[in-house]
């Protein structure tokens, strides 16, 4: 069975939003941040304080400093790097946004960005570790955390967690 023939039509409608989320964003590829977005209302995120405007401004930021995470930043800070200091000079240079990534060559539609391309992947096998036969949006969630990207990193500090989403997963299924 193919991994599309999987997915719950919940599931399929948060693609499909994340690639219009993509699209009113502007941006140059489907994001997971854009996933993410799609998924704000999913049951399974139910009594999680997740702001839109707040996360929004965090990946706005994420992508204005070329992809690096507060991790990143931190640890380059620890080495002596400012990187908010270089990514103004930069930007006073070289113009604003110059260290957003560019977009990739696009065959059909909006093009995914690699990270996307993985959480589907990802999703499918946390489905089938869960004993389930469908691909649904709780499956998607719990392989956004796996990533070590902007979007783990802004779901864990706000409290949302693999274990916590696992858990709600796995009780749905059994009800």
């Amino acid at each position: 069975m193919m991994i599309a023939e999987r997915f719950t039509k919940e599931a399929r409608e948060a693609v499909k939003t994340a690639v219009r989320e993509a699209e009113q964003n502007h941006a140059a590829e489907v994001g997971v941040e854009h996933l993410l977005l799609a998924l704000l209302d999913a049951p399974a995120l139910a009594g999680f304080d997740l702001p839109r405007d707040e996360l929004e401004t965090a990946f706005r930021d994420y992508r204005r400093k070329g992809g690096l995470t507060k991790a990143d930043s931190e640890a380059l800070r620890g080495l002596g790097i400012d990187v908010d200091a270089v990514i103004e000079s930069a930007e006073q240079s070289l113009g604003t946004g110059v260290l957003r990534p560019g977009p990739r060559r696009r065959w059909f539609g909006m093009p995914l960005e690699p990270a996307f391309k993985k959480a589907l992947e990802n999703s499918l096998r946390e489905s089938r570790d869960l004993g389930h036969n469908y691909l649904g949006v709780a499956h998607i969630l719990l392989a956004l955390l796996q990533g070590k990207g902007i979007v783990a990193e802004v779901l864990t500090e706000r409290g949302v967690t693999y274990e916590e989403l696992r858990k709600r997963a796995a009780s749905a299924r059994a009800r």
